[in-house]
């Protein structure tokens, strides 16, 4: 880019990963906000489905499936089972494997909360139809599913309060 030149917000616009960030931002805070009576954040909702859908997990297979390093889910795992939400098997020691389960507390709570999560797939205020919120939808889906297990850490979702 020529020193001399001012960027456009046309030209900004034309950045498809700058665009893609303001929309998770977006989606994200109207997601959290929705999912805030279900007193649920939405990755632990992510954790919740995860669980139901495969049963038991690893630490780390849970943190490859909601896009978390291992050693970022620990926290988030043990607020969700001092609620009750999920419960741990085996024993609790570094380097073993602990099983994670959804308990019935939690599916009650993914139930819940489901509703309200796919209620959120309605993108009319935002401009979209459900043609357009669909094939939007099944684009984000190809990206996801050719980089799974790629994001080596959560930082870049971390910006810093300034």
């Amino acid at each position: 880019m020529d020193e001399q030149h001012t960027l456009t917000e046309a030209e900004l616009d034309e950045v498809l990963t700058w665009n893609m960030v303001r929309a998770a931002r977006f989606l994200g805070q109207r997601l959290s906000e929705q999912l805030a009576d279900q007193q649920l954040h939405p990755v632990q909702f992510g954790v919740l489905a995860q669980l139901d859908i495969a049963g038991a997990m690893s630490q780390a297979d849970l943190a490859r499936a909601v896009q978390l390093r291992p050693q970022s889910v620990a926290p988030l795992l043990d607020g969700l089972e001092r609620r009750g939400l999920l419960a741990r098997t085996g024993d609790r020691i570094r380097g073993r494997r602990n099983p994670v389960q959804i308990t019935a507390e939690g599916r009650a709570a993914l139930q819940a909360a489901w509703a309200v999560a796919t209620s959120s797939n309605d993108l009319g205020d935002a401009g979209l139809t459900d043609v357009e919120s669909a094939e939007l939808n099944r684009l984000l889906l190809k990206v996801v599913d050719a980089n799974q297990g790629k994001l080596s850490d959560e930082s870049a979702w971390d910006w810093p309060e300034q």
